[in-house]
């Protein structure tokens, strides 16, 4: 008898240890032996299972018998047939021997775990404690007789990380759930840290960089896990395909390459995404990486801003999160087509309903949200006459610089091609070839032109893209920006209009923030500009008229001729005089 209490008292520290839940406050000898739950809320509920019955002194139950209505024979063949536990209880016969051989596994969280599990398959009819109460952040669930019960968190949040189940010496006793939730973040990394960190911006047609981080979480008491990034693009970025993971550990910080299409896989085809941009799906993520928990999973890639880019202040959005399993209590049903040894989320076309009729979506849980923000400027001109500030046609500019090799031009281009619409005229606009503009209007009748909208960089229309002229309106954009020094000069000026000096821009993009928005500066020759809401540097561009000179027929031409015939009869007199004077000489 003293050896089977011994036992049992060890047993009792042994289990009380396992995690998640810890237990404190036994007090021997009490009245009742409610089992309380701390730090809990009205999302979640509890239930207890009597597994063995016996007499409790102390921290000791002796005379240990099955509970009434536990199936222990059920319960008996399974422990021996189990994988993880078959050599532990091979022996096993009845409660007491169970009960002994579970002493064994103190420290192994994972046989313990199992244990649990199979106890809450086979628990039959035993009675279970179905009534409990929230008062002051405790769960209580009121036990009247002695015992070791399971403890199970019955009800949880969706999505939240549902706790083992628990064995517990009825005393009373105090649990604390313990909730090791996964966790994910992200930020957009680049070699030059003011373009790091939440949001940096950036050109059209360049690369934005993103380091994804998480870590192996604590796998005791699954079967199978599920561990799945998912990331969602703005429009305007466009995903490279290039990931890259890392696994470090987290004792020796050494850093492992996970092989892509081995270790994980890259889904883009929406209908295996959940419709999100892409998924990195980890391939028999439990078998794998078990042994592994702390350890830190990086995860590399990179996006292309593109021509659909959002140019305004509020940037071009990226948003991952993680999807894991939250219940090791249940196993799932279903598989991923990659590798059948990968669970897959339950679906409605995929049921998951394990034994406590959990519905489908119960077993895995999502983290938060994880965004940055890229943006991107743009420089718009307006062009003017000097005379009276009305809109001057007829311009072509170019812009070069920082983005010099991509520019997008909010507006209309135009791009030449066999099979165009339009006529390019000598002033500088464009007409219809179905107006049948005048010949001596066109500039060039062999050339035909398509309009073009928001052109982005191309290898045939990398031209179209730097240079365009003025809208109807006056207007020319140049979107898509980042941060630097670019030069925009007029290369066809209206006729009878003056030629302008290059103008210089410079746009300082540093201090973006994701909820504050791009801190955009910029000066336009030197000068101090202020960047609307869009984030745009708008100003006009002033041409004056040439000077001209007076019409035919006017007064300048009749001045010109007194002048002349002034000039013309002084010359005469003056040879006159020239002529008689010599004459008097002689």
């Amino acid at each position: 008898m003293k050896t089977n209490k011994r036992t049992l008292a060890i047993l009792t520290a042994g289990l009380l240890a396992l995690t998640p839940m810890a237990a404190t406050g036994m007090t021997a000898f009490a009245a009742d032996y409610d089992i309380t739950v701390n730090n809990s809320t009205a999302d979640y509920a509890y239930k207890a299972y009597k597994i063995f019955a016996g007499n409790l002194n102390g921290t000791t139950l002796s005379n240990i018998v099955w509970a009434s209505g536990f199936g222990s024979d059920a319960f008996v063949t399974a422990l021996k047939a189990d994988s993880i536990l078959g050599t532990d209880f091979a022996s096993v016969t009845d409660a007491e021997s169970v009960a002994k051989k579970l002493v064994d596994l103190n420290g192994n969280n994972e046989k313990l775990a199992q244990f649990a599990k199979l106890a809450y398959a086979n628990k039959g009819g035993t009675s279970s404690v179905t009534s409990g109460e929230l008062a002051g952040g405790k769960y209580t669930i009121p036990v009247t007789e002695a015992g070791y019960y399971l403890v199970e968190e019955s009800s949880a949040p969706t999505g939240a990380i549902i706790s083992r189940y628990m064995l517990k010496v009825a005393g009373p006793t105090d649990v604390t759930p313990k909730k090791p939730t996964p966790t994910l973040d992200k930020v957009i990394t680049s070699p030059d840290p003011k373009d790091s960190g939440k949001a940096n911006n950036v050109s059209i047609g360049d690369a934005v960089g993103y380091t994804i981080t998480s870590a192996v979480p604590d796998m005791t008491g699954y079967s199978k896990y599920f561990f799945v990034i998912n990331d969602d693009l703005a429009a305007g970025l466009t995903f490279n395909d290039d990931v890259v993971i890392t696994l470090t550990d987290k004792d020796t910080n050494a850093v492992t390459n996970l092989v892509a299409g081995t270790d994980y896989v890259v889904q883009t085809d929406s209908s295996q995404t959940d419709n999100h941009t892409f998924q990195i799906v980890f391939k028999d993520f439990y078998n794998k990486r078990k042994g592994d928990a702390g350890d830190t999973i990086t995860v590399t890639y990179s996006a292309t801003l593109n021509e659909n880019a959002d140019r305004t202040t509020a940037g071009n959005l990226n948003t991952a999160n993680l999807t894991y399993s939250n219940n090791p209590n249940v196993t799932p049903a279903g598989e991923s087509a990659e590798n059948p040894d990968e669970p897959k989320p339950p679906t409605p076309d995929n049921p998951d309903t394990p034994e406590d009729e959990s519905s489908p979506g119960d077993s895995v849980g999502t983290t938060p949200d994880k965004q940055t923000k890229t943006y991107t400027a743009n420089i718009k001109l307006t062009k003017i006459k000097g005379s009276d500030g009305s809109v001057l046609t007829g311009a072509k500019f170019q812009i070069s610089g920082t983005s010099n090799t991509v520019v997008l031009i909010n507006g209309e281009a135009f791009e030449e091609s066999a099979t165009g619409t339009y006529y390019k005229l000598k002033d500088g606009t464009y007409a219809l070839v179905s107006s049948n503009p005048a010949a001596a209007d066109i500039d060039d009748s062999s050339k035909k032109y398509n309009k073009v909208t928001n052109v982005s960089s191309t290898a045939d229309k990398t031209n179209i893209c730097k240079e365009a002229y003025v809208k109807d309106d006056g207007t020319l954009e140049f979107g898509g920006l980042g941060a630097g020094t670019y030069t925009i000069t007029e290369i066809v000026t209206p006729g009878g209009f003056n030629s302008i000096a290059p103008i210089k821009v410079i746009i300082n993009g540093d201090g973006n923030e994701f909820t504050n928005g791009p801190a955009w500066t910029a000066t336009k020759d030197g000068a101090a500009i202020t960047m609307t809401d869009t984030a745009t540097v708008a100003f006009n561009v002033v041409n004056n008229e040439g000077a001209t000179l007076p019409s035919t027929g006017g007064i300048g031409t009749k001045l010109f001729y007194i002048i002349g015939g002034l000039l013309v009869a002084g010359s005469v007199v003056l040879l006159v005089t020239k002529k008689r004077m010599g004459t008097r000489e002689n």
